[in-house]
């Protein structure tokens, strides 16, 4: 019986000094299988991103991407640098507790040119709802050619309005279809915000009270 028990304790011990070792595994991003050379550059930049707190998985991604593309190391190097600041530049923008989904968009909708004072408009818009279909769709609209800044301003607007992620998945949907028609990227978003504007929890309550003072017996504010 003594025997089994020191058994057992030695393993209860044994288990108990890996889990630092577990843990701090644990607590690495996960890293594809890089070459060496390329693995070595990058290093000191996921480093850095770690230490701040921030999703090194996107930088290992990319220079995954650069390897298999046969892109020279030093370029790989330069690409990650610039990623990791946009990742920087996101995670401020949307202060204070950006989801990785929302950095991800984020630095999508950065490298597309757009604003970060759009991105610190969007959070305001927003308040704590996610703002990942929101960037993925103003992206996907820059993308197609709608302007950035006609596609800032209307995915603003359309976060004040109330829009919800349906919407915007609408949006860009029926904006693609305009395209691929052969419809002009800009006045097809101005068409289609016009069918989704007025069913907005914002637009609707806005057309309900003036509907109330204008309604007979009421006046109008002055």
């Amino acid at each position: 019986m003594r025997a089994r028990f020191l058994r057992d304790s030695s393993r209860v011990l044994l288990v108990l000094a890996a889990a630092p070792a577990v843990l701090a595994a644990q607590a690495q991003p996960a890293r594809p299988s890089l070459d060496p050379a390329i693995d070595s550059v990058i290093a000191p930049i996921v480093a850095r991103t770690v230490a701040a707190g921030l999703p090194a998985d996107l930088l290992y991604a990319k220079a995954r991407e650069g390897q298999v593309r046969r892109v020279p190391v030093d370029r790989i190097e330069a690409t990650v640098r610039t990623l990791a600041q946009r990742i920087e530049v996101a995670n401020a923008a949307l202060a204070p507790n950006p989801s990785a989904q929302e950095l991800r968009a984020a630095t999508d909708a950065l490298a597309h040119n757009v604003p970060e004072a759009t991105l610190r408009n969007m959070r305001r818009a927003a308040a704590n709802n996610s703002l990942a279909v929101p960037l993925g769709v103003l992206t996907a609209l820059i993308a197609r050619g709608v302007s950035v800044d006609q596609a800032t301003v209307k995915v603003v607007d359309l976060l004040q309005r109330g829009a919800l992620p349906r919407n915007f998945i609408a949006l860009e949907e029926r904006v693609t279809e305009d395209v691929l028609a052969g419809r002009r990227p800009d006045e097809s978003l101005d068409l289609r915000l016009k069918g989704i504007i007025p069913n907005l929890p914002q637009s609707a309550a806005t057309t309900d009270a003036l509907q109330a003072t204008s309604a007979p017996g009421k006046k109008r504010p002055r």
